[in-house]
């Protein structure tokens, strides 16, 4: 038998937004051409961060471009250039509209010469660019699936009077 519980997440009419918007009618907020960009770049940094290979250091953009730059750790480079750098310039070379560059920057800090690596790319249809740049390396992306978590508490009345762990080890708010 199956129980469905109505919650303050669920709305009776799925055609009206929260605010009483017809769904069909419903238009997003119109946002600038930087903003589209500089969250497009945002997106890139944040899955090139997920990589846990690349530590993003800075991140800019402008109308249909992209520009992150960070550190990659020595002894992960191989393994960065080949799970990474190798797709995002495979999909930069099979596109007609996407063109761009990664490699390494050098930069003077403190009277020594440093580097960091650069993917930079530029499309008319960013959003398309920026998608098939962070689906090239996707499966470096560390996957993590948690299979069960332990609760704990004192037993309950649903539990049939068994505890779910030690008692009191998480506080019940009356």
């Amino acid at each position: 038998m199956t129980v469905l519980v109505e919650t303050e997440f669920s709305r009776k009419n799925k055609n009206l937004t929260e605010a009483g918007q017809d769904v069909s009618e419903f238009e997003a907020p119109e946002i600038s051409p930087e903003e589209f960009a500089d969250h497009m770049a945002n997106l890139v940094a944040t899955a090139l961060s997920s990589t846990k290979m690349f530590g993003v250091v800075e991140v800019r953009a402008g109308i249909g471009q992209v520009h992150v730059m960070g550190r990659v750790k020595r002894e992960r480079e191989r393994q960065f250039v080949d799970k990474v750098v190798m797709p995002v310039l495979t999909v930069m070379e099979s596109s007609d509209d996407c063109n761009g560059f990664v490699g390494k920057q050098f930069i003077l800090k403190d009277g020594s010469v440093k580097y960091a690596w650069v993917i930079s790319f530029a499309s008319n249809d960013l959003r398309r660019a920026a998608a098939e740049i962070c689906r090239a390396f996707e499966e470096v992306i560390p996957r993590v699936e948690v299979t069960e978590s332990p609760l704990m508490g004192p037993s309950t009345p649903q539990s049939g009077g068994r505890s779910s762990g030690k008692k009191g080890a998480s506080p019940i708010s009356g």
